[in-house]
């Protein structure tokens, strides 16, 4: 399989493209500027591109997968979280869609109007970019995450449809680590859950869904 991420200079995004390396996975890590090529190398991207609109038209040829870390604009000088660019998550389903892309991963949020203390991170109208790839013609998966920390990842989750709480956490790494498993869970597929710290191996959460 071979798999773009979009916010890859994000800190969850270089997890992921770390895991995926590990996994013998290929990956096109799409980054905000030319700076941050060099750290997604390091990392183990395959390839390393910077998010221009115009590249969309043919970036995802010969690529299966999408892992799109929304909250992360991925023309931005740095990985901090932003307003959802809706319409640029518009145009990378309709292009991975039409080229060819077979599974889209999103990482969305929790709540619609979350902030966790931080204005940068209240994303407001999630459902806007969620709704749009439900019905688009991909095998997704949205993955809802609790209030991100630094922690060291254990992989061990919580994972459901809906969790009852409302101090959720979970590690960048451990949701790097979602994010990836996903792309091969089949009890994961046309699904959106939410995933937080717990006590379960990710793999056991994921195949219980």
């Amino acid at each position: 399989m071979k798999v773009i991420v979009f916010g890859a200079h994000s800190t969850v995004g270089e997890h992921v493209v770390k895991k995926l390396h590990e996994e013998n996975v290929s990956s096109c890590a799409v980054i905000g500027n030319e700076n941050q090529k060099e750290l997604l190398i390091k990392r183990g991207a395959t390839d390393v591109v910077v998010y221009e609109k115009g590249r969309l038209e043919t970036l995802f040829t010969g690529y299966e997968a999408v892992i799109y870390l929304t909250g992360i604009n991925p023309g931005a000088a740095t990985g901090k979280t932003v307003l959802v660019d809706h319409e640029s998550v518009i145009e990378i389903v309709k292009d991975a869609q039409r080229q060819g892309v077979q599974r889209f991963v999103m990482m969305s949020a929790i709540t619609a109007n979350e902030s966790a203390g931080d204005a940068s991170r209240d994303i407001g109208a999630k459902e806007m970019p969620d709704e749009l790839l439900r019905h688009a013609n991909l095998t997704y998966t949205v993955v809802q995450p609790g209030a991100l920390n630094d922690k060291p990842g254990e992989g061990k989750i919580s994972a459901s449809i809906s969790l009852e709480s409302d101090e959720l956490e979970i590690s960048r790494e451990d949701l790097a680590e979602v994010l990836v498993k996903v792309l091969k869970i089949e009890s994961t597929f046309n699904k959106t859950f939410e995933v937080a710290a717990g006590d379960t191996p990710i793999s056991d959460a994921l195949a219980s869904l």
